[in-house]
């Protein structure tokens, strides 16, 4: 099913223009391309370590956390083989470290490397997104290559030239009930389009020819939007379509044609890499899959940031129920509504729909929404009762990326674990900082960014703590802090159990950074001018 949408062009793109909206990202690149060639001989070594205090993370009565393991360098994901050692998956994004597998005995919290990812396969600007452990051999998704590892550490390439280069990349796979390999592929791109936004987020530069790839053919309405140079000369003027490399243009009525290596979808295949498939499409960047205890399949899905030519301002992150063949409505929808349609307000831009066709007019709703930018990461579901909450789906919300996602939160967004009532479509909190927010920026010494939750073969929960996040001005974007990623552990204790724990103390942090540091500039140019003054006044 499929609805034609009307344009007013069709003789000649649109165009459109990204510079109406705040959008940091864009600018930023415009102020660091000219000056990228320069920067890049600077380095900077960020270290930990960090402190850790269980008791600064609120839980239900009857739930105890402890630290089992820290020390990692942006630890994104784990995993159990049948003996019950825990496998810590190191990103190696934005970091001074390449990506390793650290082999855990949850027992004793002793740690040895399993793997490391040779230098000649390790990007940069990607990410090593996780693993799982199935039948003697570890599947681990790096960028956009699927590897199966041997349990001595001999590792093969099974599936490989996934589209992964761009904003986000081939995320960890999960076997399925069928004995197959299901895992998410984000989009190259916020919306749609590749723009100077991308530039900053250092992937446009390495690889300029990358950009979106639907799964099924597509028609494109013809839009095109404007952004300096940031390939070449800044001071010149190009215009980019949807689904084409920075720069290219589309033209009316365009087809685009589909290929199964697609971006923003739910692929499956063999355990062998063979007979991949398309299990749904159209979500930005489904990031953790997981099925529930009936079969069901289930992925988590960041929300459209505020940067680029497109974007709409609220766009939750969102758990989706995932269906065979479905079109979840990116990236002209977000959430299931149009990007043009009222509900999202007056803000963004770039709003109008790029695709003059759409596979389905009224996409899937998500199960339910998490709050915009709080980073809808890993997700596992409980099958223990002694745990408690069987059934239900416990989701680590990494933290949003304030100012670089989006410019107007006032308080942080994320840093918790939270628990999806199956039965009632609820969330409820299950482990939070006793002050909401980032270890790093606040009084406490809890989490610092949940990446992953996944119950262990013990029946307690672990929770993968990527650690500290920097602004890197000499990058003009951000680096991760070595050695501050941890591995908790939550189980369940005995006596009565609550079903969540007491209110966090919410402070506007974001707000306050922000008065203090215009405070600041007025202090300088106050003391400058007071100095001035002295000066000129002998």
């Amino acid at each position: 099913m499929s609805t034609q949408l009307k344009t007013r062009t069709t003789h000649a793109p649109v165009s459109a223009t990204s510079g109406k909206a705040l959008d940091l990202p864009s600018r930023l690149a415009y102020l660091y391309a000219p000056i990228l060639p320069y920067l890049k001989w600077i380095k900077i070594m960020r270290r930990g370590p960090r402190g850790h205090d269980p008791k600064d993370i609120l839980l239900p009565q009857g739930y105890q956390a402890e630290v089992i393991a820290t020390g990692f360098n942006t630890p994104v994901h784990c995993c159990f083989d049948e003996r019950g050692f825990c496998y810590v998956i190191e990103g190696g994004h934005k970091v001074e470290a390449a990506p390793r597998i650290l082999k855990v005995n949850v027992q004793t919290g002793e740690q040895e490397t399993f793997f490391e990812l040779p230098q000649s396969q390790w990007n940069k600007t990607g990410a090593v997104t996780g693993a799982c452990w199935y039948q003697g051999y570890l599947y681990v998704m790096n960028t956009d290559t699927l590897l199966r590892i041997s349990s001595d550490g001999s590792a093969e390439a099974i599936l490989t030239d996934l589209p992964g280069l761009g904003d986000h990349q081939a995320n960890y796979p999960i076997v399925g009930p069928d004995g197959k390999l299901y895992f998410g592929m984000g989009s190259a791109t916020n919306t749609g389009v590749v723009g100077a936004d991308n530039f900053a987020y250092e992937w446009l530069p390495k690889f300029p020819q990358f950009h979106d790839v639907p799964a099924q053919a597509i028609r494109l309405v013809g839009h095109n939007y404007e952004y300096q140079n940031v390939l070449g000369t800044i001071t010149e003027t190009v215009h980019s379509g949807a689904y084409v490399p920075f720069g290219a243009q589309t033209r009316p009525g365009q087809v685009i044609a589909g290929n199964t290596k697609c971006t923003r979808a739910i692929l499956r295949c063999n355990l062998d890499g063979s007979n991949l498939e398309v299990v749904a499409w159209g979500l930005r960047n489904p990031y953790g899959t997981a099925f529930h205890p009936d079969g069901r399949l289930f992925a988590t899905e960041h929300g459209i940031d505020e940067r680029s030519g497109r974007y709409i301002v609220g766009d939750p992150d969102d758990f989706y129920e995932i269906k065979q063949g479905a079109w979840y409505g990116w990236p002209d929808f977000a959430s299931g509504i149009r990007l043009d349609d009222p509900h999202w307000g007056k803000g963004g831009q770039g709003r109008e729909p790029v695709l003059a066709e759409h596979p389905d007019p009224q996409p899937p709703r998500p199960f339910v929404s998490f709050e915009p930018h709080a980073g809808a990461n890993g997700a596992d579901f409980c099958h223990d009762a002694a745990f408690g909450f069987a059934g239900d789906a416990f989701v680590a919300l990494f933290g949003d990326l304030a100012p670089i996602t989006t410019p107007r939160l006032t308080n942080p967004a994320g840093f918790k674990v939270v628990r999806v009532e199956m039965q009632t479509q609820q969330i409820v909190d299950f482990a939070v900082n006793k002050i909401a927010g980032p270890a790093s920026k606040l009084p406490h010494e809890g989490f610092e960014r949940p990446s992953h939750c996944q119950f262990g073969p013990d029946g307690a929960l672990y929770v993968v703590d990527w650690g500290k996040i920097d602004i890197a001005p000499e990058r003009g974007g951000v680096r991760m802090q070595m050695g501050t990623g941890t591995l908790w552990r939550i189980r369940r204790t005995q006596g009565p159990r609550g079903d969540r724990p007491a209110h966090p103390i919410t402070v506007p942090l974001y707000a306050l950074q922000l008065s203090a540091l215009v405070a600041g500039v007025i202090g300088l140019v106050a003391g400058g001018i007071w100095l001035g003054k002295r000066l000129f006044s002998r």
